[in-house]
This record gives C-alpha cells, structure tokens and sequence, in this order.
C-alpha cells in the first residue's frame, strides 16, 4: 500500500513539474521575448501573468471536476491542455496567439495545483502528510530552477520556441506516465470509502473562513515572490559583469534551495503540533528578506538568494498541509485546495506586472514597496488563522 502511495505521489509530482516548467518559459528569456515580439516591459509581464488567469478562474472548476471524474481524468485534462498550450505558443508569430497558449497552459496549471495534492492527501494518513507535501512543495521550485539554468542554452541554439517545443515533450511524458500509474486507493487515507464520481459539495466547502485565511495568506507570499522571481534575472543581468546565463543562474537559486528545504519543512511539520505557528513565522522571516530584494551588491547576491529560498520553502510546505486540514469534512479537501490555488494564482497573477509598474524605466529599488505590502497582507492572513484557531480551541 505504501509502496503504491509514494508512487502515486512521485508521479503527481511528475506531473506538477512538467506543468510549471512551462510556466517558467518566460522569465529567462523575457528580454529575447521583448524583443522579438516588439512589446512592453509591462506587456512582458503579463507573458507571464496571464498563465495565472485561468488558474484563478478554473481553481474551483477544478475542485468540481476533480469530485465528478476523479483524479486520474483530472489530472490528464491538466497535463492535456498544456500540451496544446505549448504548441499554440511554439508556432505563434506574435504576442497575442502567444498570450492564448499562456492561457491554454495556465488551465493545466489551476487543475494540477488541486488534482495533485488531492491525490496525495488520499493516498497518507493526516499525521503522514507533511513529508509527501514537502515533497510537493518543490514542484515550482524544481520547474524553475531546471528552466531557468537551461533555457538561455536552448533559445541560443533553436530560439525561444525550442523551449516551448521541450515543455511540450515534458509533458507528453507526464500524460503517459500519469496515466499508467495514477488511481484513488480502494479506501481513502482516513478510511472513508473510494467515492467515484461522487458530488462534491461546493457550497459547505466554501463557507470555511480559514480556508480563505490561508488562501489570502499564500496569495501575498506569492504576489511578493513570483513577482520578484519574475523580474529579478532582469534585475541582476545590470549588475557589473554579469550576463543573461549569470542573472538566470542566480535567480534560480532560492529555487534549488527549496528543494530540500521544501523537504525540510515537511519532515519539521510531520513533528510539530502548531502548523499555523510554522506558517506565521517564516511568512514574517520572509518579510525581513525580501525588503532587500532590489538593494542588492554583488557580492551579497548568492547568499541572499540562498537564504530566501531557505525560509520560504516552509511556507508552501505549511500551506499544502494545512489547506486539507481547513476543509469542513475530508471529502472537501479538493473544495479548500482550489480556494487556496484561486489566492496563489492571483498574486502569481497581479505580482510581476504591478512590480513591473513600480520598477518601470530602470527604478528597480521602487519595486520594494509593492513586495513588501504582499507580505505584510500574508502575514496579517496568518495571524487571524491563528488567533480563530485560538479562540475555537
């Protein structure tokens, strides 16, 4: 049983890593982008952004689709649509059927960020659920690293659309994969019965005003990080010697670091009671770092990206594993992880460009105030989970 579980979980996590490897085309090649296409800084950032709309719009759809058809349909429609997303967007000759591939993309991306924690959470019992979640944590850590160290090596050889042709065959080999491993165990991890096809309950699932809390909170941290992950390659190819491959490189290392920290956070959150106490102060650690981002000397570069991704992996740690526990009834865990995937699209959705606005003409350090205030709403989503967890115990 176990054996099939950390199959099932792996993978998902396939899964979920071929999807935002394709998220992530855009960032280290923004400038070829721009270029190419003939567009705006701010138009660039919604390259990037507009991925995050149909996650926004289908997070919910996702969590309906996901109690109808089970997870295995579910997840192959995710890994389906970013496969024809990615192939719109290889042959597209200008931003706008480029923009519509984002869109195709971004589809896969609000299934899987519900279908595969679903998953997990079916296959482990509550109190085994923080190592397999820390696992999952990494999926967009992994995606950005791998993308950002390969694809300025990639565009030079076959242009920008060789990465989108290579995301496209990641994918291909997710679907087979998903499709040949992933199921719903013949009982659920709390021991309830496998359900097919049985209606989710949307409305009693919704009116959870922690689930929100959590989803408010996860929205800040990612408006602050992705926004600045967006834009920092761009930011750091204007230091003193430092090219494109540099800057990416750079950039992608709170990525690497949150891998294993990812892991990390998992195995902390598998021994500790106050899960939303893990959550609030690496949300607030966060805050001190990232009121730096854009002040940087290039001598601090590395460690500071290091110590970023080092604190901020438990919180997508602490958020997966929460986000089940926050549903009224197990059986509307899908229910709370697509309100929690609504908040982290949005701020994946509205960080790079109004970053990109603050930042315009070359004011990176203006940059700071729009990351800082996602993280203080973050925090403050945090508290109040806490201080209602409190006042119900």
């Amino acid at each position: 049983m176990k054996r099939k579980a950390w199959a099932v979980m792996w993978v998902a996590y396939l899964a979920g890593v071929a999807i935002a490897l394709n998220q992530f085309k855009v960032p280290p090649v923004m400038q070829v982008l721009l270029d190419s296409l003939q567009v705006s800084m701010a138009t660039g950032g919604w390259l990037m952004s507009v991925f995050s709309v149909a996650g926004v719009m289908f997070a919910l759809p996702a969590a309906f689709l996901l109690g109808r058809v089970g997870p295995k349909a579910s997840g192959l429609v995710a890994l389906g649509c970013t496969i024809v997303g990615s192939v719109i967007g290889a042959l597209a000759q200008g931003a706008g059927v480029l923009l519509v591939g984002r869109i195709i993309e971004g589809i896969g991306l609000a299934l899987i960020a519900v279908v595969a924690p679903a998953v997990i959470s079916m296959w482990f019992e509550p109190q085994e659920r923080g190592l397999p979640m820390g696992i999952w944590s990494s999926w967009v850590p992994v995606a950005t690293f791998v993308m950002y160290n390969i694809a300025d090596a990639i565009q030079k050889s076959f242009g920008w659309q060789g990465i989108w042709w290579l995301g496209t065959a990641v994918a291909l080999v997710a679907f087979v994969a998903y499709a040949a491993v992933v199921d719903v165990p013949d009982k659920g991890a709390a021991g309830e019965e496998k359900q097919k096809g049985a209606p989710v309950s949307m409305g009693e699932g919704l009116l959870s005003l922690n689930t929100w809390l959590l989803a408010l909170a996860f929205c800040g941290f990612n408006f602050a990080l992705i926004g600045y992950s967006t834009w920092a390659p761009s930011y750091l190819s204007e230091f003193p010697g430092v090219g494109t491959a540099a800057a990416n490189f750079y950039a992608s290392l709170p990525s690497l670091v949150l891998i294993p920290g990812g892991i990390f956070a998992g195995w902390v959150l598998d021994r500790t009671r106050n899960r939303k106490a893990v959550l609030t102060i690496a949300l607030a650690a966060v805050t001190v770092v990232l009121i730096w981002c854009f002040k940087l000397d290039t001598f601090i570069v590395v460690p500071y990206m290091i110590g970023i991704g080092l604190i901020s992996s438990f919180v997508p740690s602490s958020t997966f594993t929460l986000a089940p526990e926050t549903a009224p009834r197990p059986e509307l865990a899908g229910v709370a992880l697509g309100v929690v995937s609504i908040g982290q699209n949005f701020g994946m959705l509205v960080g790079p460009p109004v970053i990109a606005k603050a930042a315009a003409g070359g004011a990176w350090v203006m940059g700071t105030y729009p990351v800082v205030i996602g993280c203080a709403v973050a925090i403050v989503a945090a508290l109040l989970m806490r201080i209602r967890a409190g006042a119900s115990a």
